[in-house]
């Protein structure tokens, strides 16, 4: 079920709440995945699997900023809210992505509040921001009404990834910065800087992110969070992520390709021994 109550994947048009404004809800409980394959029919399969946003991944994935409108519209027309996690932070970048529009940006290596602010002043149109304002963009509806720069300020959700030990020192002040919608948790880089890389199921990398999301609970911040099982997603939005992102598009086709061969390779192994 999607966070308005209708079915996330009936590729159908709908009138969804504002993502910032979802965030902002204790009791949210998005699922959402990876998309490093910028494939619209991808994003509608993931749409009708149930996923409630996809996460188009401009920072590991082969992805243009020129391909997102289409992505966009294919994940608005199939009902899920689409995000972009980009590779870097600069105004130009995180507003041309936003000029697409998409309901949310994920910003990565964010180490400081002054980064959070930068992120968010750059996400946002005067006075809360610096962000630039053209009319002719698809988030604007290729023809802005004055409403436009209210909407898109209420609507457009920041999302600060804090992967590293120089955020988690600084997480406090990263989240008392205003616009900061949620703070998201790469627990892969978080073991890396833990001294565990690759291993993101530590019971220290475990710890160290349920006392994070324990003190953004506090701040009244929301928590997303990369979860490469089922298992690791249920456990966080038990913890109470709003946004859980599972696996990736790659990742669950890889594992679905094999799983069907395997399949196959099982049953002529018990055909010839019968």
């Amino acid at each position: 079920m999607g966070q308005d109550g209708t079915p996330s994947g009936d590729l159908r048009v709908t009138t969804r709440r504002p993502l910032r404004e979802v965030l902002a809800d204790p009791t949210t409980r998005l699922t959402a995945t990876f998309l490093l394959i910028p494939r619209l029919e991808l994003v509608e399969l993931l749409a009708n699997a149930g996923f409630d946003a996809v996460v188009i991944d401009l920072e590991h994935g082969p992805v243009a900023v020129a391909e997102l409108p289409g992505l966009v519209a294919a994940g608005h027309g199939a009902g899920v809210y689409v995000l972009a996690r980009l590779g870097e932070r600069t105004p130009a970048t995180i507003g041309g992505v936003l000029d697409s529009g998409v309901d949310g940006v994920v910003l990565p290596h964010v180490d400081s509040a002054d980064d959070a602010r930068d992120a968010v002043d750059s996400a946002r149109f005067p006075p809360e921001g610096s962000r630039s304002l053209n009319p002719y963009v698809r988030a604007a509806g290729y023809d802005a009404a004055e409403s436009f720069l209210t909407t898109a300020n209420a609507g457009v959700a920041v999302l600060v990834m804090v992967e590293g030990k120089d955020g988690l020192a600084a997480l406090d002040d990263i989240a008392s910065v205003a616009g900061v919608d949620a703070v998201f948790v790469g627990p892969v880089d978080l073991s890396a800087s833990l001294g565990l890389p690759g291993e993101p199921e530590h019971p220290v990398v475990l710890e160290t992110v349920r006392d994070l999301m324990e003190r953004l609970a506090l701040a009244g911040v929301g928590t997303g969070i990369y979860c490469p099982t089922p298992d690791a997603a249920a456990r966080w939005q038990r913890a109470g992520a709003r946004l859980a992102t599972l696996s990736a598009d790659i990742a669950m086709a890889s594992a679905g390709f094999r799983r069907t061969v395997e399949e196959l390779h099982d049953l002529n192994t018990e055909g010839r021994s019968r």
